[in-house]
């Protein structure tokens, strides 16, 4: 079964967070095997939104999702949110110095002596 999802008709014009795509779950059909996400009308999407599209097409292996009427900073957005996701993830925190506060005095202390 194939299913069509205006974007707009559920959200409005801007996609905003990651809790407002895990929404998106809810309206795809179980047993839809083809999934169009049609994006008209969409002038804004946020990474977080964009990740979590991501997440919701990689979690449902047996459906083909298609993209549909991205403006191109929707398909700019989904683009490096995909090419991010594809890459290694590297936290640059090895040289990072770790501090211990007990409480809120020593915190303080430690950030006027900054």
């Amino acid at each position: 079964m194939k299913q069509t999802i205006r974007l707009q008709d559920v959200y409005s014009a801007d996609l905003y967070t990651r809790s407002r795509a895990s929404e998106l779950r809810k309206c795809i059909n179980d047993d839809a095997d083809e999934v169009t996400l049609d994006f008209e009308g969409i002038g804004f999407m946020s990474r977080s939104f964009a990740d979590e599209v991501c997440n919701i097409i990689d979690d449902m292996g047996g459906k083909t999702f298609t993209l549909v009427n991205q403006n191109s900073d929707v398909a700019t957005m989904m683009t490096k949110v995909r090419d991010g996701r594809s890459r290694e993830r590297k936290r640059g925190v090895e040289n990072a110095k770790m501090y211990e506060f007990h409480d809120m005095e020593s915190l303080s202390e430690f950030l006027i002596a900054m």
